[in-house]
């Protein structure tokens, strides 16, 4: 029988990522270096405002061996993520800080990413904002101006707030496993901040756990979101 190959994709608008941890690109034990694998990569937690200003004013950029490792090798690097209400410094950006004080931290933060990486490939500007998603979503969304007139407002906020800043990266609006879980909810939120003038320019559907999702319901999911936003889509963190 022929042997069948696969390959990265030469193309540098395609590419097969996943994501790194630990502070570590290459893994060892026998595993193929990264870029042998894959063309892409993001962070799991070493970009998180929480990983990197675990005390105010004091910034650790783990994510900078990963940065690196994709500029060395020519492939696109996307962090993650500006804006989730999880993992960010909760010890000190909390109910105990004004609203205002809140919205400075938040924009100290994005100049402080904006200072250290003057260009990012693709940025997560928001991460799993639908309501119950993140026990953190409230306080976010006070600190950003409240949902105001569009319901969303403070999601476009964000997405002003990113774009001033990186007008060249892709700017992404990123949740969790929305091919089975809150799909209506996710395309209506795409829907608000887009039409509210965010400037955004892709949505990521995180695909964790779908090894128990029946094909012919991910394709009717998928076709569903795509339809209906006509905007490029990203199939982000596919594990188990």
């Amino acid at each position: 029988p022929l042997a069948l190959k696969a390959q990265l994709s030469s193309n540098p608008d395609k590419f097969l990522g996943n994501i790194t941890t630990r502070y570590q690109m290459d893994a060892g034990g026998g595993v193929p270096v990264y870029y042998k694998l894959w063309n892409q990569v993001t962070p799991e937690n070493e970009s998180k405002w929480g990983s990197v200003e675990g005390t105010r004013n004091s910034y650790n950029w783990g994510c900078d061996n990963v940065f690196n490792y994709a500029k060395s090798h020519n492939f696109t690097y996307k962090f993650h993520a500006l804006v989730w209400g999880a993992q960010y410094p909760d010890r000190w950006f909390n109910s105990n800080l004004s609203v205002t004080e809140r919205f400075i931290a938040i924009e100290n933060w994005f100049n402080q990413v904006k200072k250290k990486y003057n260009h990012l490939p693709m940025i997560d500007v928001v991460n799993e904002a639908i309501d119950d998603h993140q026990a953190g979503n409230p306080l976010m969304k006070e600190s950003l101006g409240g949902g105001g007139k569009t319901g969303y407002d403070w999601l476009i906020k964000a997405f002003e707030m990113a774009g001033e800043r990186f007008p060249n990266s892709i700017l992404i609006y990123n949740d969790f496993n929305t091919f089975q879980w809150n799909t209506d909810q996710y395309i209506t939120l795409v829907q608000a901040i887009r039409d509210g003038g965010a400037p955004i320019d892709a949505y990521g559907c995180q695909s964790h756990d779908l090894t128990d999702c029946k094909v012919e319901n991910f394709k009717s999911s998928e076709t569903k979101i795509q339809n209906a936003l006509k905007m490029p889509m990203y199939s982000t963190e596919y594990e188990r």
